[in-house]
Formats: structure tokens, C-alpha cells, sequence
């Protein structure tokens, strides 16, 4: 479901519970964020760290390394852009800071169907949405739309929710290693 930008907690809570999955977020703190720097510097390891983002299924919205990520933002140089503290806050917290151009939007229209993706532009008769699932520029009317809402992003709180700290640890590491 949050592949496809229809990930709702009160189905994904449930279900994560059932699987025994823990997807309570750690509560953001400097200290949370210091300790898991140390651990990635100390005993994080970027090949299974590698494994841990395809695994995790990050993959299917990042792609390091492609012309073009297929629909979130390019990782290949993340390290010479980003502090290791924000790349942490970045997957662990995603919606806490969410990168221009992939602020979200989820418009449902009239006849039914559901538009997820990027909101590109704003006025006050259109919305223009970068489709999560083609990446294309969409124009929607807002008299073809019953509900629109935008801010926040498409990458689900809780991914990292079921990691262990070696698992975590690893991933961050993995990620420190893209464009360094």
C-alpha cells in the first residue's frame, strides 16, 4: 500500500501489529540521532546496509546510480549534499522536512479515481501533480475534485520502525557511502 501512495494507518497499524512488527516511531531527539551516527560510524557496513534499503523496499522509489530516481528524490550523492544527523532524520522521520518538488498531494476526483504524486503548482481553479506511479505532470481542475490534500510526503513514517539497531545502523552506513 505505501508504495503506491495509499498507505493508510489505520489499515498498515494493524496489519504491522499482527505481523509483530513495532511501528511506533522513536520520539526525535539529538541524543536518539548522536547515538545512531556513532553506531553507523562504528559498526555500520555499507554492503549490508545495501541490502537493508533493497530489502526494505526503498528501492522501488530511490534508485542510486540511475539517470533518474523513479519517484523519490536521487540518492546517488546524498552524503556530499546532506549531513549524516539529516540523512538519519530523513528516513527515520521522513515527513520531517520534505525536500521541494516532493511535498505531497492526493486528489480525488469525481468520478471515483485517486491521483497520488507531487504537488508541482497551485492556483485557485488547478492543482498540477507529478503521478507518484508514471511521473508524469498531470493539470486536475478543482471542479473535477471532491477532496484534494497536499503537504507532508509519500514516504510512509514507520519504515525503519521494524529495524534493529545493526539493521539501522547498516542502512544509515550504506547511505553515507552514496556519492562520498
Amino acid at each position: 500500500l505505501n508504495r503506491i501512495g495509499r498507505g493508510d494507518p489505520k489499515l498498515s497499524t494493524p496489519l504491522m501489529k499482527l505481523a509483530g512488527i513495532n511501528a511506533a516511531l522513536p520520539v526525535y531527539t539529538k541524543e536518539y540521532v548522536s547515538n545512531l551516527v556513532k553506531a553507523a560510524q562504528t559498526f555500520g557496513n555499507a554492503e549490508e546496509g545495501k541490502k537493508v534499503f533493497e530489502r526494505t523496499g526503498c528501492i522501488a522509489c530511490h534508485m542510486p546510480g540511475a539517470p533518474q530516481s523513479k519517484i523519490g528524490p536521487d540518492l546517488s550523492a546524498i552524503s556530499r549534499g546532506m549531513p549524516v544527523d539529516m540523512i538519519i532524520a530523513e528516513i527515520v522521520w521522513p515527513s520531517l522536512n520534505v525536500k521541494e518538488g516532493y511535498e505531497a498531494a492526493i486528489v480525488t476526483l469525481k468520478d471515483g479515481s485517486v491521483v497520488t504524486g507531487f504537488k508541482q503548482t497551485e492556483t485557485a481553479d488547478s492543482i498540477s501533480v507529478r503521478e507518484a506511479a508514471t511521473g508524469e505532470i498531470r493539470a486536475i481542475p478543482r471542479a473535477s475534485a471532491v477532496t484534494i490534500q497536499t503537504g507532508g510526503t509519500i514516504m510512509p513514517d514507520g519504515l525503519t520502525a521494524g529495524m534493529d539497531e545493526a539493521q539501522l545502523a547498516h542502512l544509515v552506513r550504506y547511505l553515507m557511502s552514496l556519492g562520498g
